[in-house]
């Protein structure tokens, strides 16, 4: 998704979406489930210099993996790098940040909070909203 397709979304998800450092972030939704869970969010480096989304952490769970794939016996990833004026989209079995060890299910119309880590950018707590897909 580009920068103006992040500007364009619904109005709901509008106001559900996050600016930071050179960072824009639209929906962040994840999908319901016990044990672990999978969260989404489309972004874009709106900067000129290269970042990197290097940790996400929440009091849901116990760590978070950065994952390229729905394979889980490869090892997870180290960060996304985020290049000027490239969208990153997320979407299950694709790109996804895997929530290990949820200490509660997580439940349709739940809302909590995953602080982000950039490089450059620095941290931001971020909103996700617990649905089947995007804006549901």
């Amino acid at each position: 998704m580009s920068l103006a397709g992040l500007i364009t979304l619904p109005a709901a998800a509008r106001a559900h979406s996050y600016s930071h450092g050179g960072i824009a972030i639209g929906h962040a939704w994840a999908l319901p489930g016990e044990g672990e869970g999978k969260a989404f969010f489309p972004m874009v480096n709106t900067g000129k210099e290269a970042d990197e989304l290097a940790s996400a952490r929440s009091s849901i769970c116990t760590r978070i993996e950065f994952r390229r794939n729905g394979n889980y016996d490869d090892p997870p990833l180290t960060s996304f790098m985020l290049e000027p004026g490239r969208p990153m989209a997320m979407r299950p079995m694709a790109r996804h940040l895997r929530l290990m060890d949820l200490t509660a299910p997580l439940v349709l119309d739940q809302r909590f909070t995953i602080t982000l880590g950039f490089r450059h950018a620095g941290e931001i707590d971020v909103e996700f909203h617990v649905e089947h897909a995007p804006g549901d």
